[in-house]
């Protein structure tokens, strides 16, 4: 007399929503290696069909669905109660502000002061855009490095981007302030420089805290992103060129640099208070505090 095998029903998960079942036969043995294989399928000990049970009921994912539903996806307006996300889009703001400042203005400077055509402007602008393509990936490659981070803790990556907004709000003070053509090519290149290592690190830091967050939102912050960028080349440079008219480009240089000193007054808040809480060994040792 042969013993044959007692039918093993494994459910698998279909398009429509509903539970489909697939009669097997086979060893448990067998059965036991598909479902290691497939951790998602689900054995069952009845003989079912097409969604249908043993009892002749039907059973749907409405409680599955009921679940999923109540896990609240986050939304922009989350995103941006969140202070390193608002501080990161403030940073944007002025960054990428401050780098569009020269397109309104330098050229006007250069023409009246030293009377120069627009071939050779062109030229000039090339000492601010080269330096910053350069320092792009050095500073993309320091600024992931978390033995970097954890050198300026809690300030992490924040710190790239206060220390490059400081030193660039010099540069540009600078580029106001000088009074040749050489003086004033060194100092965009600096500005460029400056400006890479204050900008690079933004879209990271956005996409490590909604990771920490969730993970569920990156689209949504890289729209804020966006929006800040544009918010930042457009608004800015659009109220520089009537401020130049009415105090010069020096004195609109000088504005540009306040600007620039204000998003890193916003971006060092948050990791002060933290330092300031929680002391900086919290943030070192076997067991450190999370920083961004």
């Amino acid at each position: 007399r042969v013993s044959m095998p007692a039918p093993v029903l494994i459910a698998s998960p279909v398009a429509a929503g509903r539970v489909g079942i697939v009669e097997a036969v086979g060893s448990g043995d067998d059965v036991a290696r598909g479902a290691q294989s497939s951790p998602d399928l689900t054995l069952a000990g009845g003989r079912l069909a097409g969604g249908e049970s043993g009892d002749g009921g039907s059973e749907d994912n409405g409680s599955d669905a009921a679940v999923a539903g109540e896990k609240r996806r986050t939304t922009m307006l989350d995103l941006l109660k969140e202070w390193p996300i608002l501080a990161c889009c403030v940073a944007t703001i002025t960054v990428t502000g401050a780098s569009g400042s020269f397109e309104p203005t330098l050229p006007v400077h250069l023409v009246d002061k030293y009377n120069l055509n627009s071939t050779l402007i062109g030229v000039i602008f090339i000492a601010l855009v080269i330096p910053n393509a350069v320092i792009g990936p050095l500073a993309g490659k320091y600024t992931d490095d978390e033995r970097v981070l954890a050198k300026v803790a809690p300030y992490g990556r924040f710190g790239f981007m206060i220390i490059g907004s400081l030193l660039e709000a010099v540069a540009v003070a600078c580029v106001g302030a000088t009074s040749n053509i050489a003086g004033l090519v060194v100092n965009l290149v600096f500005v460029g420089m400056l400006g890479g290592i204050a900008a690079v690190p933004i879209m990271s830091t956005m996409g490590v805290h909604v990771h920490r967050m969730g993970g569920d939102a990156y689209a949504k912050v890289y729209a804020l992103f966006n929006i800040a960028y544009s918010i930042g080349v457009i608004v800015i440079p659009t109220v520089l060129p009537p401020i130049m008219n009415a105090v010069g480009f020096a004195a609109t240089m000088g504005v540009t640099a306040a600007i620039l000193v204000f998003g890193a007054i916003i971006l060092a808040i948050h990791p002060t208070l933290m330092l300031l809480r929680h002391g900086r060994s919290a943030y070192t040792g076997e067991n450190p505090r999370v920083f961004l």
